[in-house]
Parts: C-alpha cells; sequence; structure tokens
C-alpha cells in the first residue's frame, strides 16, 4: 500500500529541541533537565484535501505549513468550486502556538528573522517577460500578524545567514542550448538580495536593493546534504490524530472515481495518432480494479497480469483518504507505477500471497 510521508523533523532553538512530525499534529519540544511537553493543533481547520507538511527553522521556533497535496480547487457542497486554502502555524520554544489562515494558494519560501517567506498566486512562465514580473510575496511574523512586500523577479528562496537576511530570485529567464537531437538543456542564473535587519519594504527591486550574483551550489539547501534530516518513527513517539473532518458525499465519491480513473484503461493506456494502443508497460493486461471497504478506510486495489509473476496478478493498493477523513492526491500515480515497472523496482515474486503480489 502506498503511505503518506511519515516521520520527524527537528528545530533547535533558544536552547530547546523541537521535533514536528511529518504526518499527525503533533510536536515535541525538549529542554535539558525538564519533561518533554508535547504540544497538538488537531482541530485545525485545513480542509478537506489531505496535506504536504514543511517544517522550516527560525530564531523564534518552528514553522509548519500545511499546503493541499491535490489540485487548486474542489467542489463545495452546492457544485461551486473554492480555493483550497493553507495554514500556518508558529511553534514557540514555550509551546505556545500561533495560527495563520486561509493562505490561498502559497508557496514557501523559507524564513528569515523577518517571519515564514511565502510567495502567493498563480505564475505563468511561458515567456521571458514573465520571469521579470513584479509579484507579492507575504512574510508572517512569529505573532500572527501578515506583512506584504513584492519581488519584481521570480523568487527562489528566503533564508538567514550568519549575520544577515536574503531572499534569491531568478536573474532572468532560463536560458536554453538546444543539441543536434532536439533535446533541450536549461541554465539558470541567480541573484541573492540582502534583506533590511528591520522592517521590510513595501517593494523590493533586485536593482535597488544590494544584491550579488550566487552560484547554485552556494544556496543553502541545493545540496541533499543541507536539506533538513528526516527521523523515522519509533515505539513510544506520542501520536495525536487529526480531528474527522465532515466529508461531503459527493466528494467522497469523487475521490474514489478519481483513483479508479487514473488506472481504468491500463491495458490501452497510450494512443498513438493513428490509433493504435499499449498498456501502461510492457506486459501489462488483464487489469482489474476493486474499491474496498467505507470512508474513511476506502481503498482501491488494482491488480493485472504481468511477465514478472507469470504464475499469479501484482497488486498495488491505494488508501483514497487519510485517517481524517480527507482525500489523498493521486497525482500521477499512474505514471509512478509506470516507472516502478520499467525500472524493475518490484518484490521478488517469493513475497506473493494466495498469487497476489503486492509492490
Amino acid at each position: 500500500m502506498v503511505h503518506e510521508s511519515a516521520g520527524w523533523q527537528e528545530v533547535a532553538v533558544a536552547g530547546a529541541l523541537i521535533r514536528v512530525s511529518l504526518s499527525e499534529p503533533v510536536a515535541v519540544i525538549r529542554r535539558r533537565g525538564a519533561p518533554d511537553r508535547v504540544v497538538t493543533w488537531a482541530d485545525l481547520p485545513i480542509g478537506t484535501i489531505s496535506p504536504r507538511v514543511r517544517v522550516a527553522a527560525a530564531s523564534s521556533g518552528a514553522w509548519v505549513l500545511h499546503t493541499p497535496a491535490t489540485a487548486d480547487e474542489v467542489m463545495d457542497r452546492d457544485g461551486t468550486s473554492s480555493r483550497v486554502k493553507s495554514t500556518a502555524i508558529h511553534i514557540s520554544p514555550s509551546g505556545d502556538i500561533v495560527r495563520s489562515l486561509d493562505l490561498v494558494n502559497v508557496h514557501l519560501l523559507g524564513s528569515t528573522r523577518h517571519g515564514l517567506w511565502l510567495w502567493s498566486g498563480h505564475w505563468d512562465v511561458n515567456t521571458t517577460a514573465d520571469w521579470l514580473k513584479v509579484r507579492e510575496l507575504l512574510v508572517l511574523d512569529a505573532g500572527g500578524a501578515m506583512n506584504r512586500t513584492s519581488i519584481d523577479r521570480m523568487p527562489l528562496m528566503a533564508f538567514e545567514g550568519e549575520s544577515s537576511a536574503h531572499l534569491v530570485v531568478y536573474a532572468s529567464a532560463p536560458e536554453e542550448l538546444h543539441d543536434a537531437y532536439g533535446g533541450t538543456e536549461y541554465t539558470y542564473r541567480y541573484l541573492q538580495i540582502d534583506l533590511p535587519a528591520g522592517d521590510l519594504p513595501a517593494a523590493l527591486r533586485s536593482g535597488e536593493q544590494p544584491c550579488t550574483p550566487i552560484e547554485a551550489t552556494s544556496i543553502p539547501g541545493w545540496s541533499e546534504d543541507d536539506t533538513p534530516a528526516t527521523y523515522p518513527l519509533a515505539a513510544g513517539n506520542p501520536r495525536a490524530p487529526w480531528d474527522r473532518v465532515d466529508l461531503p458525499a459527493e466528494q467522497m465519491k469523487a475521490a474514489v472515481d478519481a483513483v479508479c480513473a487514473q488506472f481504468a484503461d491500463l491495458d490501452a493506456y497510450w494512443r498513438t495518432p493513428q490509433g493504435d494502443t499499449s498498456p501502461l508497460a510492457d506486459g501489462v493486461k488483464e487489469t482489474r480494479i476493486d474499491v474496498i471497504g467505507q470512508w474513511p478506510v476506502t481503498r482501491v486495489e488494482v491488480s493485472f497480469a504481468h511477465p514478472h509473476y507469470p504464475q499469479g496478478r501484482l497488486r498495488r493498493t491505494y488508501r483514497v483518504f487519510d485517517d481524517a477523513g480527507r482525500i489523498r492526491s493521486v497525482q500521477y500515480a499512474s505514471i509512478h507505477l509506470m516507472e516502478d515497472l520499467d525500472t524493475g523496482a518490484l518484490p521478488p515474486v517469493g513475497n506473493a500471497r494466495n498469487t497476489i503480489l503486492d509492490i
């Protein structure tokens, strides 16, 4: 069965270690010589879409951003569409939690002394000019206030340096290099803008703020060695399940149908301009889709014959909803299955049970 990310990320601040769960609304604050303090936010209204969780360290504590893991819109009870909203919380070393709700179409840039940096809205980058448009940025402070500024370049990330804070932006549209075989390679250039120590101006301009070119390898987090470590779940870790959501029946059905639709035509997934078809991956045939269980434990089982296990069938199982009843993402699920089949990333046939090999 395919599962969402699980584990913990840690933020060290002011003599405390804040461990934040990536799958449940719970954090543990540890101080030397003091008992662990557990804080939760199980009632946080994050909507009906199962979230992605991002954790950012700050000098004031830990930021936790919940963003929807699927599309930007869902259907309301009356059949109209509405924006899926994100939420952010700030956890202080003392255990205080400050909530920021109703953040629409936001993406995490990072954190500085000014707060949590988010870019907002949908940005098209189909032309060179699109990379140089003025864009709004949101900066949430630890007290819950929302500040706004703008930047005249596509932003990449915000971070706190040893002595000052910085915003990294793309200097321009990427340069394209075409090879003799029709392929294209892109080269990106970046600028590091120095941010003021105090309040942010209403607008940041790359030609007015102090800024310098920066290589990609110098950008924090560019290397895997710079990314926050994720620690696996262990026995005895505190648990805090989300409050169950009120999911309308029409959204339940739509979520199940969306998973089934991903795999409805595995035997004839690809179609040429001439109308010829081929399966999702070589050897896939006799596909079967079964829906098992009621909300929120509904799962979709996709099974098929394949040369990897000619005596039986391969099967992949998807949970449609998370434990709180929110809709889980199935975006690119069929493509991920194809990649596993094409690369042979499959368990040994000895793991099969009753002629079914779960993959």
